[in-house]
Order: C-alpha cells, then structure tokens, then sequence
C-alpha cells in the first residue's frame, strides 16, 4: 500500500473513532476513552512510519482493530462479526499498550548504544506474545469461579459485577454466565455495579431479561456507569423484583437464612462523607444477623465504620485492569498506587473483597488478568 494512501486511512479511522467516542457526550470517562484512543493509534502510527515498508499494513490492522471496537458498541443488537471485532480490538488495543512500553524502554537504550531509537524492531515480538497471551486468558477464563468461607454466613452468596452489557456483552455471553451461576445453586446473587458499558448505556432490556433467569434472587448497587440510566434501570430491574440498591437496605430471607444487604450510590468526589450520610440515614442490623454491603467502589472499603458489616463485596477495578494474573501474581499495576484492585483487603475486623469483573472486552482491555465468579459459603457445611 502506497504510504500516502497508508496515511490517509489512519487519519481516516483516527478520526471516525474519536467521532464514535464522543457521540454520546463529553464528560470525563469520554476525555479519558480519547486520550486512550490517541495514544494507542499513535503507537500504531509511529510504527508505520518508522517501520520496515513490510510492516505498513500489519500497523493498519492495529488502526483498524481499534476503530472496530466503536464501530460495534454502537449498535443495538451485536453484528455477527461482533466476537470477531471484540477481541481483535482487544488484541489490537493490548499490542499497542505493551508495544508502546517496549518503545519507551527501548528508545532511550538505543540513544545510549548509538542505534536506532525509533523502530523497536524484533522486541516487538514479545510485546505482541503478551498483548496475544493476555486476550486469550481474558476469553478463556471469565468463567473461571473462586470459593471462598466466610463467618456468620447464613448461605451461599455469587458474587458478579461490572457486566458492562453492551453489543460485545450481549445475550449469548450474558445467558452463559447466568445458566454458570445457577450450576453453583446459589441461595442470594449479588451484583455490585457498572451493569451497562460505556456508550451502550441505552441497550440494557436483555440484561434485566438476562438477570430476570437467575433462580435466587438477586440483588444489586449502581457503578458510575449506570448512572446516566439510574432511574430506568431502578424500574426496569424492579419490574422483575430485583431491587437496586441506591443507599438503601434490605433484609432478604431465602430457605438458607436471613441476610440484611445495604446498597450504596457510587460518587466521584466526596465519596467518603456521602458514604456516611447513607450509613447513619441507615439503621444497622442486631449483630446476630449477617451484614453485607454493596459498594461498587473499592475505596469505599477503607471508610467502612467498624464492625458494621460483616463483608464488603466491590468491583470497578476489573482486577486492577493491567495485572500479573497470568503470571501467577494477583497483583495489578495500581496495588503500588494504594488502590484496592483485587481480592482480600481488611478494614479492622471488616472482610473486604474485590471483585474481577465479568466484562471481558472493552476499553482499557484487560491485560493479564480474567473475569470471575465468586463465591462465598459458610464456614459450615461442605462447599460446592
């Protein structure tokens, strides 16, 4: 392909991407999505003009890659090629992530040894065996399901969170983990937020169908992204008797027991003082009953008052989102950061667990850590 005409189609699917990206609004999540965007297409980009001639359309494959993933979000029900658009923008997306960290650590290298900074050349290879590895672990082991015991628990408790449904999160992978979860013959399902993907937020009839068939009932909190829907996913889930918990609190009794669940709102800022608003509005539960609350962010754990409740389930943070899952470290790059990213945290004798998600494809992609299904049992009684 003529470099000209190279050029041309990357500006071209640039800038129908960054179109697609604010179709929906301006606000910060959409600013943050952009500069991914960018920076992403400028890997792709750079390597196109400081590559080999025979790397030209291999660099476009990543352009296009990137652009498919808004191409498909958009839609109202999934296109037949929507698997396929997924995880190649997730592959794509993950390339130029540890592509261009390869660049970073490689251009300064060869200034030092008088060589090329420019084109990375062959440490390329490794980037792309990473970005392949970790989209391959994200499709293959979503369903992945992690047992846990809890005190006081009168049942089994399945944790999900951040379904993110949308065109790539659509009935056939939202019935597949429902049909998952009631193998397990749960006694409470909980859902602790973001249950609509960015940009997809009006597409969310098959989800409350989807969660409509889970056979214990189900209970759930908001994520930031529910927010620009809040009230129609209140009634449309209401519809089928799962209540959203917006700062409110239930107690719900099955065959296994009674557990009192307390919902929280998400906020962005004040996060701390709206969250003891909610909690003093909120009377607490006599201590031989168990208390479980739903926060969809994970710094929220850290604020709980001590010994209100006796678990704390969160998500948001898809496992920290770039991890060392595959690696055998359950650790992500922002555990160093202070954030709550995955599994067991404490607040004095308060249990607080951090969910991985159920969302696989997306933006940013998942890089080195799967979904998950958890689940909590009681210290009593055989597991499984």
């Amino acid at each position: 392909m003529p470099d000209a005409l190279g050029w041309l189609t990357a500006l071209v699917l640039g800038l129908d991407t960054l179109r697609r990206v604010y179709a929906v609004g301006r606000t910060l999540n959409d600013h943050f999505v952009a500069g991914v965007v960018v920076a992403c297409m400028g890997f792709y980009a750079l390597m196109h003009q400081v590559g080999p001639d025979g790397t030209h359309p291999w660099m476009l494959l990543g352009q296009l890659g990137i652009w498919a993933l808004f191409f498909g979000i958009h839609r109202d029900h999934p296109h037949p090629l929507s698997p396929l658009l997924g995880w190649g923008s997730q592959l794509a997306y993950a390339w130029a992530l540890w592509g261009g960290l390869t660049w970073w650590i490689h251009a300064p290298l060869a200034l030092i040894a008088g060589t090329d900074p420019w084109w990375p050349g062959r440490w390329l290879v490794p980037a792309l065996v990473l970005a392949g590895w970790g989209t391959l672990q994200a499709a293959t082991r979503g369903l992945v399901v992690r047992r846990h015991r809890i005190p006081k628990l009168p049942g089994r408790v399945v944790q999900l969170s951040d379904l993110h449904a949308s065109a790539f999160m659509h009935k056939a992978q939202l019935d597949r983990l429902v049909d998952r979860v009631n193998s397990l013959h749960p006694d409470w399902v909980v859902v602790t937020g973001d249950l609509v993907m960015p940009f997809s937020e009006g597409e969310h009839g098959y989800l409350v169908d989807a969660l409509a068939r889970l056979e214990a009932p189900v209970l759930c909190c908001p994520g930031n992204h529910d927010l620009p829907v809040l009230q129609e996913l209140v009634e449309g889930l209401a519809a089928v008797g799962i209540p959203l918990l917006v700062d409110q609190q239930v107690l719900s009794r099955t065959d296994a027991g009674v557990l009192q669940v307390t919902g929280v709102n998400f906020h962005w800022s004040d996060a701390r003082a709206q969250l003891t608003r909610a909690l003093e509005a909120l009377p607490a539960a006599p201590a031989d009953t168990c208390r479980l609350l739903l926060a969809h962010d994970p710094r929220l754990g850290a604020w709980i008052p001590p010994d209100r409740f006796d678990l704390v389930l969160s998500g948001h943070t898809h496992g920290g989102q770039v991890a060392g899952n595959m690696f055998g470290l359950p650790a992500s790059v922002l555990r160093p950061l202070g954030v709550r990213d995955q599994g067991w945290w404490w607040t004095g004798r308060t249990r607080h667990y951090v969910h991985r998600g159920n969302w696989c494809v997306g933006l940013p992609p998942r890089m080195g850590v799967a979904g998950e299904i958890a689940v909590f049992e009681p210290t009593w009684g055989p597991a499984g």
